[in-house]
Parts: structure tokens; C-alpha cells; sequence
């Protein structure tokens, strides 16, 4: 702490000293003509000690400088690379010369010269002219040891991203992943929207909604959207044929590789599609995006070779569950599924929408289903594959299956024992819907949950008439991470919620 104190100064004295000569060490703009990518671009097929006439300017990090003789040699690194740069310091102006007595590396600098490559292959810009374009304070970490500590990484993405190559082009990849999502879309007629992130009533979705006030009407609560469906779906009886958004959603629950309280995703509703078309809709969307950025179908996701090649297998939850779970024939009763469980690992402070294991009698048959799939199939689920017809409790959003009243028409595809979506065919029967969201307001209430309201506004929208349509969720900071092969979702968002630290 005390060797960070010394070094502040000693940047701040520079400064100062700058300052008190005339330099401006915060210029307002600079005009580079060449990336360093495109020096090394145009200039690669230099000889060695060739040099040739051509000025050229660039700008970026000094990332090195050091003296050899009468000559300075150090790297400039930009966005897409770096070039080395070479001086004399008699050859350099007064003033010139008084900036380089204190450059530090991490500072901010342009250079203008010409190109050569050094009897070591080294492409380099000669310089004539160099510019400081802003004096750092902040000391980079050692080049070997480099930014280890993974909080301190997340917490300090700029730190993070100066000194790992790699991690900027992950996030480069992202806005590959997120373009080559909406141009599948467009593709296929679907038309773009927003909706709001603040809502009077938030829906969409079974999760801990974030709470706040909005002071110019009353005080009026608001909450963070858990989801766009509601009102995307609220779009629908105008006639749209598809929309689509890609926007933030807010849960307030836990935090883990797959979960942050704030995360980006994917919504899209398809008029005359159910969702056997989704799951094609999925699959393309998939195959697009990895082939954009890996270049195959066919990845390496943590060691593990994953094969997202259209079609993916279609496998039944009920069916799912009697394979893994090793039941013998049947139709997967209540008897049958309480014996499981109760025979099952299930940790003691287990709950199902706040009902205790202790309690398992209260759980519907449904819930005992989505229990046994969740804790039991889900984490050994490899290979991307659509798990189908999920039990009517899972959600009132959704239309009955076509032909077991048990179930309805919903999917979720997972690979590596992740969810990647979630998708319906969607219910709109506009009687059973407000049926089923009065019936869940009701269920929360008496739970003590004051978080389940109904959202009537899209009750009426539904009364207009919406028509048959599938409807769609993709998390797209997951599909970044097994675009770009990341172990958690705070390695794909640049500023992941972190616990805060005391500065006092």
C-alpha cells in the first residue's frame, strides 16, 4: 500500500511538472492515420533493416520503453494490437525531450515516423515527433504476474481489460453473438422493440422482483422488469406479425456462474408458430451465432466437446425423469413421484414455492415433476437437447398440451446442465388467462408473497384478441459463454454485481 502511495506521487509530480513547462498532458483530440493492426497490415512484407519513406502516425498505451545506446525502443498497444516505436533523444525536440523524462509505461501517447523492420524482424515506427495524449497515475501490475485475483478482475474490468488481450476480445465476441442474434430475427420478419424496464406491474416470469419509487408521481411503486413478455405480448393484438427486444431483466435472488441480478436476454413472439417452430427458431439462432464466432457447430465448452448441430433431440420431462430417476413403467402418479423423492437426496431445508421437504404431501403433481427434473436431470444434461411439455404448473402463460391436460406446450433447452432458454407455445384464451394470474396472485398472497399481482393491462390486451403464436427467451449472456468457451457469466458481463467494498 505504502509502494502505491510513493508511486501516485511521483506520477502526480510529473504531471505538475508538465504542467509547469507548458505541456498539456491532456490534449483535447489526436489524428492517428494508422491502427496498429494496420501498420502490421500494410507495412508486413518489410525486409529486415528495410525502411521506406512512408509517415505514419499512431497512437496508444506505452506499454514498454527502454533505452539501448543512444536509441529508445518500447510498444505502443491499441485496440487490435501493438507496434514498437523507436527514437533518439537528441533528434527529439526541447520539449519533446522533457516528456520523455517522465513518460511512465501505462501513459497515453502518439508518434509520428517512419516505418522500418529491425535486423530482428521487428516492425517498427521511427519516430520524428511524439506527443504525450495523457499522463496516468495509476501504475499497470507487473507484465508476468499480471491481474491474477479474480474479484479484483471483475471489480476492476478497465484494469482487467488493459492487461488481458483476450478478455477484450471476448467482449468483441459478444457484440458478434448479440448482431448475429438480431440479424436471424430480421431474417425472419420479426420487427424490434423496447419495452419498459420500469413497471407498475411486473410479470413474465416467477422470480424476486427489484422495488423502487418513483418520486414525481406520488411515490408510486415501480418495479425492475423480471421480463418483456407481458408487454410484448400487450403489442400483439395491433397485429405485429413478430417482435422481438433485446433488453436487461432484474431478479433479485441469487448469484452464482449462470446468475446475476442483472442480465441481458433475447424475447421474441412469432404470430401462427407454436413451439415445435421455436425449437427450430432456437436451433438456427444457436448454430448461427457459433458459427459467427467459433466458427463450427461443433465447440469446446470447458473441456467438453459440444455438438449444437440442428436438429437437437426432443426428449419429454416425464420421460427424462423416468430414465434418470430409474422408475419403472407408469404414468409417473403422485404415489409414484412422493415415493421417489422421499427415497431421493434432497437436502432437509429443501423448498418448493416456500413449502418445505418436510412437507411434500402439499406438493401438486406437478411441482413434484419440476422438482425431480430440476435437482436430479438437469445438472447431467451435456449435450443440448429441448426438454418438452413441462406440467402446468410451471407457469400460467402457456396453452394446455395438445393432448395430455397434465401438461402444456413449453420448452427449455439446456447443454452443459444449463438452461439456455425457455419458450410456449402461448396461451391466449383470454378467460383462462385471467383465470390462471388470479389463481397465481392468490397462491402468492397466502404464501405471504406481496410480489404477484395481476397485470390487468395485459388481461385487456388479451380480451382484443392475440392470435395463435410461439413465443421465445433466450439468455444471451449464457450463449456469449459458450460462444466464447467462458467458465462463469461474469467472465461475458463487463460489470458484474459484485458485494461492495468500504473505502473509508
Amino acid at each position: 500500500m505504502a509502494e502505491d502511495h510513493r508511486l501516485l506521487a511521483e506520477r502526480k509530480r510529473k504531471r505538475q511538472e508538465l504542467l509547469s513547462l507548458g505541456v498539456n498532458p491532456y490534449p483535447h483530440d489526436y489524428k492517428p492515420s494508422h491502427t496498429t493492426a494496420a501498420v502490421h497490415e500494410q507495412y508486413g512484407t518489410l525486409e529486415l533493416q528495410q525502411e521506406i519513406g512512408d509517415v505514419v502516425t499512431v497512437a496508444g498505451r506505452l506499454t514498454r520503453l527502454a533505452r539501448m545506446g543512444r536509441i529508445y525502443f518500447g510498444d505502443i498497444q491499441d485496440e487490435r494490437g501493438k507496434v514498437q516505436i523507436s527514437f533518439e533523444y537528441r533528434h527529439l525536440s526541447p520539449i519533446e525531450q522533457e516528456v520523455v523524462k517522465r513518460l511512465d509505461t501505462g501513459d497515453m501517447v502518439g508518434v509520428k515516423g517512419n516505418i522500418f523492420r529491425t535486423k530482428r524482424g521487428e516492425l517498427t515506427v521511427k519516430a520524428v515527433h511524439l506527443d504525450l495524449l495523457a499522463k496516468t497515475l495509476a501504475p499497470l501490475p507487473d507484465k508476468w504476474a499480471g491481474l491474477q485475483d479474480e474479484e479484483l478482475r471483475y471489480r476492476n474490468r478497465s484494469l482487467d481489460l488493459v492487461m488481458h488481450p483476450e478478455i477484450r476480445e471476448r467482449f468483441r465476441q459478444r457484440s458478434v453473438v448479440i448482431r448475429t442474434l438480431r440479424n436471424v430475427l430480421d431474417t425472419h420478419g420479426f420487427l424490434e422493440v423496447e419495452t419498459p424496464l420500469l413497471q407498475p406491474v411486473y410479470g413474465g416470469a416467477t422470480a424476486r422482483p427489484f422495488e423502487t419509487h418513483v418520486h414525481a408521481l406520488g411515490g408510486q411503486r415501480v418495479f425492475l422488469s423480471i421480463s418483456p413478455e407481458l408487454y410484448l405480448k400487450r403489442l400483439m393484438p395491433a397485429f405485429f406479425e413478430g417482435v422481438y427486444t433485446v433488453c436487461k431483466n432484474f431478479r433479485n435472488e441469487g448469484i452464482d456462474k449462470t446468475h446475476n441480478p442483472e442480465f441481458t436476454m433475447m424475447e421474441c413472439y412469432k404470430a401462427w408458430f407454436d413451439y415445435q417452430d421455436m425449437m427450430r427458431l432456437t436451433e438456427e439462432i444457436y448454430a448461427q451465432v457459433l458459427r459467427a464466432t467459433r466458427g463450427s457447430t461443433r465447440v469446446e465448452y470447458q473441456g467438453t466437446t459440444l455438438d449444437f448441430t440442428p436438429p437437437w433431440p426432443r426428449v419429454a420431462m416425464l420421460d427424462a425423469i423416468r430414465e434418470g430417476c430409474a422408475i419403472p413403467a407408469g404414468d409417473l402418479n403422485e404415489q409414484q413421484l412422493r415415493a421417489v423423492l422421499q427415497k431421493g437426496e434432497l437436502p432437509s431445508d429443501f423448498y418448493v414455492k416456500g413449502i418445505p421437504f418436510d412437507d411434500i404431501h402439499r406438493w401438486s403433481w406437478g411441482e413434484m415433476v419440476q422438482t425431480l427434473f430440476a435437482y436430479f436431470i438437469e445438472p447431467q444434461l451435456t449435450q443440448p437437447v429441448f426438454i418438452i411439455d413441462h406440467p402446468k404448473e410451471s407457469t400460467p402463460l402457456c396453452k394446455g398440451h395438445r393432448s395430455d391436460a397434465r401438461l402444456i406446450e413449453r420448452f427449455e433447452p439446456f447443454a452443459y446442465g444449463v438452461e439456455l432458454a425457455n419458450a410456449y407455445t402461448e396461451l391466449n384464451d383470454p378467460v383462462v388467462q385471467r383465470e390462471l394470474l388470479e389463481a397465481q396472485a392468490r397462491a402468492g398472497k397466502e404464501r405471504g408473497e406481496a410480489y404477484h399481482l395481476v397485470d390487468h393491462a395485459f388481461c385487456d390486451a388479451v380480451d382484443l384478441g392475440i392470435p395463435p403464436m410461439g413465443g421465445l427467451g433466450i439468455g444471451v449472456d449464457r450463449m456469449v459463454m459458450f460462444a466464447t468457451n467462458a467458465a462463469s457469466i461474469k467472465d461475458v458481463i463487463f460489470f458484474p454485481l459484485m458485494r461492495s467494498q468500504d473505502y473509508s
